[in-house]
């Protein structure tokens, strides 16, 4: 399937990507001012009210956009502190406060090229990647022990999404309703599937426009338990759409949207879990194994006391590989027994949230990190049962798993099919705009050249060819 169909099919979904909701009584500008920033820097909602007030904004009309009572906002203004994480964030959302002002998010996020008023700032490619990573752990762990920050988060943290130029813009409905939130759901989930098929090169933008369409649906009209569903629903969009992100190598586009999804996750510790647990892989994955155990603990932690066996299968196993990473394989070995253990009380993650679904019963995860550990035979068997049950759509993770396969069977010495599946995996790695499907070719390449035989040497380089390719990224 094409980037261009999967445009079309993210612009007929949504309805949708919508226009500005009615005009808000706050000139958004109050918010440049010094003096004003340096009050919502250390959260004195008490003297934003009151600045509020001064442009000629009412009280009442202030308690009616934050959803509080005027008892309550006088209160506040009073000198009431308020430090929930939530209505923090309730009040940035009614008032319009861009979030990071108040040390509230990351960054402007993903939809904030669609805000009116929102300028477009590049990124500032001088600030380290270590940098940039620890401020998404720092402001991850804001949101999830609502913690307090004495200071904003920088404002040039990311580069804002451009939208879709030509995309058609309709108003808002007058009344989002379930069938709303359910085509909303519906058709993510398709553009999740065309990310396993295509990669995230191919379903990145379209999945982006989904997720801004979510954040302007929010704005609509609904009853709190279609708002509760539908904020559910833009954080499965933000997590895919910033897993498509890290898939083509937007290390700080995917935390964007990871940071998004965490926001709208609140309320369910699944759900929450559901993103560290992706935002912990992606970061193992560009390099920070110690940061993605981070995430993977912490999942671990709010989910202690979850009904779901296929959550923590799936943490311990994804735990297994960043201690391998790590340098401590006795360590790894004791995630994975468990994990494994785990996997054959989880029925397949039949019930599952998406993200700990989609690993079933676990052979694709157990195999890679079994590869890593040299247990070739375990692995063998994981991988072929991996590669069995997957539908041939997801070319993606059938790529991985064939590579996983070619590994193992030329480090076993069975050149001859460990070359046939050696070329089957390049064959399905051209299938797939993915970046992160190219990077795990090294150790094959390593397994190449280590025989002494002139077809592997060849293959080698094939592979090496394939590895460096670059990505032409719209």
């Amino acid at each position: 399937m094409s980037y261009g169909h999967a445009e079309k099919i993210a612009r007929s979904a949504a309805g949708d990507i919508a226009a500005a909701a009615d005009a808000h009584p706050i000139n958004s500008r109050l918010y440049d001012d010094p003096d004003t920033r340096r009050i919502l820097a250390v959260r004195d909602v008490g003297a934003i009210f009151r600045s509020i007030k001064a442009t000629g904004v009412s009280y009442r009309r202030i308690a009616a956009l934050v959803g509080m009572s005027q008892s309550e906002v006088s209160e506040i203004i009073s000198g009431r502190q308020v430090q929930g994480y939530d209505v923090l964030v309730r009040i940035a959302e009614g008032l319009r406060i861009p979030r990071e002002r108040m040390g509230l998010a990351y960054a402007d996020g993903p939809h904030a090229a669609y805000d009116e008023g929102c300028p477009s700032a590049p990124l500032d490619e001088e600030v380290d990647e270590a940098v940039q990573r620890r401020r998404f752990l720092n402001a991850v762990m804001g949101a999830v022990v609502s913690a307090a920050w004495g200071s904003s988060v920088p404002e040039h943290l990311l580069e804002p999404f451009e939208p879709l130029r030509d995309a058609p813009m309709t108003p808002l409905p007058s009344q989002l309703g379930m069938a709303d939130v359910s085509v909303f759901e519906q058709t993510t989930t398709r553009l999740g599937l065309l990310d396993r098929e295509a990669g995230g090169m191919a379903a990145r933008e379209a999945l982006v426009a989904m997720a801004a369409t979510g954040e302007r649906l929010l704005n609509a009209r609904c009853t709190d338990v279609v708002r509760q569903r539908m904020r559910y629903a833009v954080a499965d969009a933000h997590r895919i759409a910033g897993w498509a992100s890290g898939d083509v190598g937007l290390t700080d586009h995917c935390r964007c949207h990871m940071h998004q999804a965490l926001d709208h996750a609140q309320g369910s510790p699944d759900r929450v879990a559901e993103v560290l647990a992706a935002a912990g892989d992606m970061e193992k994955h560009h390099g920070a194994p110690d940061d993605a155990l981070k995430l993977f603990q912490l999942a671990a932690v709010g989910t202690a006391r979850s009904s779901d066996p296929q959550i923590g299968a799936v943490l311990h196993g994804l735990s297994a590989s960043a201690y391998l990473t790590l340098g401590h394989p006795d360590r790894a070995r004791a995630e994975l027994s468990e994990s494994r253990a785990m996997f054959a009380d989880a029925d397949g993650g039949a019930g599952s949230l998406p993200f700990f679904a989609f690993y079933g019963p676990g052979h694709g995860l157990l195999a890679a990190t079994g590869t890593k550990l040299a247990d070739y035979e375990t692995a063998r068997t994981d991988v072929r049962q991996a590669l069995n049950n997957r539908p041939d759509y997801d070319v993606r993770c059938n790529a991985l798993d064939t590579i996983v396969l070619a590994t193992i069977l030329i480090n076993a010495g069975e050149l001859r099919e460990g070359i046939g599946e050696t070329r089957r995996a390049l064959g399905l790695v051209t299938e797939v705009g993915s970046h992160r499907v190219r990077d795990r070719l090294e150790p094959l390449e390593r397994a190449l050249l280590a025989r002494r035989d002139s077809t592997c040497h060849d293959l080698a380089h094939r592979v090496a060819t394939a590895r460096n390719s670059a990505l032409q990224l719209a």
